[in-house]
């Protein structure tokens, strides 16, 4: 009792002295009446709002987060019955194996063979380099452009025909053009394929023949998914493979041809984005396909049917099945208030964060929805409403489905002198009051 007396009998005077020093500081300081502050707040709590609870993040200059999960619902659809001797589908962003059958299984692969041809062509040459044509080319059987020794031909004209005309000739006239032999292209092809971990995968041409004088390469269901899932990526390699119609005007004539793309379902189904069919004798029909809907992209393989029309209609199937394994989530609403600041200079004021619009991602069945909250504690007076402090990020196996950004759901004033001393009285009556 003795010790708080003798405190509150110089408390007065000290609460004076301290509250002229702070005046003169903040003077000498040159922030007047009515001015702007561009001083960074002491570091605050910064709390985040979830749906377990408000909850306080940690203090400091470093980016505070929040993470929290959520289920999606839904059946799983049965998978179709295929005719294919092999298939495999797939999701192109996670790399999800969908569905499966003797998809390790090394076969004969076709004119397949081309999308190795075709990125890697993509991957070393310029489009508008000029390649000439050589006997070798000219020679080469089955699907043709129909070129001639001497005829000269952009490698992006070469590469239309080797993918929608499926032209061997220009298969072989592509690879003399980036490694100078057919024979060290192979051998490219092959770096690459090792590259990308494809273990059931070995070329032997550019082209995929496999009859008298042609020696057969092989891959695998796959080998030869994951090899379209990476060309994919390519944005010159999907336009190609997504073209429908081609036309040229071959070298020394003037009529136009045009061409149609053997892939049927290319043009036909309006998610179909590619790849690659293929044929002969000893692989059957082959086809490496491609669609996207609501934000999904599936690539589906299908090898060895006996007949053609089950090639198209088993590849549909498949890639409208995975399709039916995913469902459209909303994620969140707009103005939904997710975190709340401690706002500099403002007793006991927060400032409201809330989410700048709704969101929503197309997400597997079955499959856990993380969300990251992300707010950035440096916060600088004044506030407009609307301004962007942090973010929520939504993730699936900790890839990236979505984002939405958390910002000011009101403006705050600038920071005059008289709220910076009231806020340092009250702090200080409040520290020698005890």
């Amino acid at each position: 009792m003795i010790a708080v007396s003798k405190r509150r009998g110089w408390a007065v005077p000290v609460l004076v002295l301290l509250l002229a020093l702070l005046v003169s500081v903040i003077a000498l300081g040159g922030v007047a009446r009515g001015a702007t502050t561009t001083t960074q707040a002491a570091p605050t709590t910064t709390i985040i709002s979830t749906a377990g609870g408000v909850l306080p993040a940690t203090t400091g200059t470093t980016v505070q987060t929040q993470t929290t999960s959520r289920a999606a619902t839904g059946s799983l659809a049965a998978a179709p019955s295929l005719s294919a001797p092999a298939a495999i589908l797939i999701d192109v962003g996670s790399g999800r194996v969908i569905y499966s059958h003797n998809a390790n299984v090394r076969r004969q692969i076709a004119s397949t063979t081309k999308i190795m041809t075709c990125i890697v062509a993509i991957e070393s040459l310029h489009l508008d380099k000029v390649v000439t044509a050589s006997k070798r080319a000219e020679a080469t059987n089955e699907s043709q452009l129909g070129m001639k020794a001497g005829q000269q031909f952009t490698v992006e004209q070469l590469l239309y025909a080797l993918m929608v005309k499926s032209a061997n000739d220009a298969g072989v006239a592509l690879a003399e053009a980036s490694a100078g032999t057919v024979e060290a292209f192979v051998e490219k092809m092959n770096d690459k394929a090792a590259a990308l971990g494809l273990k059931n995968t070995h070329f032997t041409n550019p082209h995929g023949l496999d009859t008298t004088g042609y020696k057969a390469g092989y891959s695998s269901a796959r080998d030869l998914a994951t090899l379209a899932q990476y060309a994919m990526k390519n944005e010159e390699f999907r336009k190609v493979v997504g073209t429908v119609d081609w036309s040229i005007t071959m070298p020394g004539d003037t009529k136009v041809q045009t061409f149609r793309n053997h892939n049927e379902i290319l043009g036909a189904v309006s998610w179909v984005t590619g790849v690659k069919t293929g044929y002969t004798s000893k692989a059957g029909f082959c086809l490496v396909g491609s669609g996207t809907s609501k934000g999904v992209s599936l690539i589906s393989v299908i090898l060895g049917e006996k007949t053609q029309a089950p090639c198209w209609a088993d590849s549909k199937a498949l890639l409208q099945y995975g399709f039916s394994q995913y469902q459209t989530v909303k994620l969140a609403a707009e103005g939904v208030p997710t975190a709340e600041m401690v706002l500099p200079y403002r007793l006991d004021e927060k400032l409201e964060l809330v989410t700048d619009k709704a969101v929503e991602a197309t997400v597997f069945k079955g499959d856990q929805t993380k969300s990251q909250v992300t707010v950035d504690p440096h916060l600088v007076l004044p506030v407009r409403a609307g301004q962007v402090y942090g973010k929520v990020e939504y993730t699936v196996g900790g890839r990236s489905v979505a984002t939405v950004n958390l910002v000011a759901a009101r403006s705050v004033d600038k920071v005059t002198l008289g709220l910076k001393v009231a806020y340092f009285w009250h702090r200080l009556t409040k520290w020698v009051g005890g």
